[in-house]
């Protein structure tokens, strides 16, 4: 594992931008409505990933991601890459072209901390496909089903949080 330091960390921060930029390409302009999804959903979202990549690497189906990589990852990707992500494309592309974008970004995401950091290292992927390559397939793949999870996520948040935009 690679050493954590301000430039490596400011590299990944410049990498996260640099793909911000690109997402924001979509042109969206959240509505106040669509902020106060954007916000719950950074919330939620960095919460529930930050806890279930350290209750999975304790599971043993995936690696550890150090604490500074984990809330990086988290925080800035999962947090709000994710979520402004979907607002953009939702409902202007098939969920299958939202499906692959998400994979390929994230593909994109998890290389990339893998070169800083020496992270996303696991050697198999739920202990089925053999090698280093297919663990970060697969976990892209898992993190591809967002565009399905998180209009589930608000249906139901939405229940007891009026104003999201549930689709």
């Amino acid at each position: 594992m690679e050493p954590f330091t301000p430039t490596k960390i400011l590299l990944l921060l410049l990498f996260y931008a640099g793909l911000f930029l690109i997402i924001s390409l979509h042109g969206l302009k959240l509505t106040s409505t669509e902020k106060k999804t954007f916000i719950f959903l950074w919330i939620s979202g960095f919460i529930v990933a930050m806890v279930a990549n350290y209750l999975l690497y304790r599971a043993g189906v995936m690696s550890f991601l150090p604490w500074i990589n984990n809330f990086l990852h988290t925080f800035f990707w999962i947090g709000i890459g994710f979520p402004y992500l979907y607002l953009g494309i939702r409902g202007r592309r098939s969920v299958l072209a939202q499906y692959i974008m998400f994979v390929v970004f994230s593909l994109i995401v998890k290389y990339a901390e893998q070169r800083l950091f020496g992270t996303w290292e696991f050697p198999h992927f739920f202990f089925v496909l053999k090698d280093n390559f297919f663990y970060i397939l697969g976990w892209s793949t898992v993190d591809g089903l967002y565009p399905v999870l998180i209009p589930a996520g608000l249906r139901l948040a939405g229940k007891f949080i009026p104003g999201l935009v549930l689709s």
